[in-house]
């Protein structure tokens, strides 16, 4: 496996909870890599959780088109059930690290102490939707400015369509509102 990125990976884990070489090792073992083509769709097992290395996702309906959410590097995220309707599609290619569900299950019941980051992630996981619910009740513009304030220099790596289908928004009123 690549060095740097697993590094990478590390370090945002010991942002949250130490990880003794052993766990690391542990953890490694069951990691593995996954590569998107620009506008093709991540493929992985229900509740898989996966870490963006690179690139942007979106989550898109498949029966609406309605972007639901972007990921930018160093996000995480849990892969949606069928039943879910929605899919993860690469704005342009994409390198992440998944752990199946099962796997996850096993390394949180052997190092117990990993039990409570994990839970703080799902939290902030969980908030980050939320975030997105209070985002649409702004007017148009501060709708826009909250967005772009949130993506960073990255919104000028996703087409103008997409924020816009995110916001609620028609792409040419999205385009004429000032940044």
């Amino acid at each position: 496996m690549n060095k740097e990125p697993t590094e990478k990976l590390i370090k945002t884990i010991m942002q949250h909870v130490s990880l003794l070489p052993e766990m690391q090792e542990h953890l490694l073992s069951h990691i593995f890599i996954k590569r998107i083509h620009k506008d093709h769709y991540l493929s992985l097992h229900e509740k898989d959780h996966f870490f963006l290395y690179s690139g942007i996702l979106k989550k898109e309906n498949q029966q609406t088109g309605d972007i639901a959410h972007f990921m930018l590097e160093g996000d995480f995220g849990i892969f949606p059930s069928d039943q879910n309707n929605s899919s993860f599609v690469s704005i342009e290619p994409c390198v992440l690290f998944a752990i199946r569900a099962g796997d996850l299950d096993n390394l949180l019941s052997q190092y117990k102490q990993l039990i409570s980051p994990y839970r703080d992630l799902i939290f902030e996981w969980a908030k980050q939707r939320q975030k997105r619910i209070e985002l649409l009740l702004l007017p148009a513009a501060d709708r826009k400015t909250a967005l772009l304030d949130r993506l960073g220099s990255s919104y000028n790596r996703i087409q103008n369509k997409d924020l816009a289908n995110y916001l609620h928004m028609n792409v040419s009123y999205f385009s004429q509102l000032p940044l």
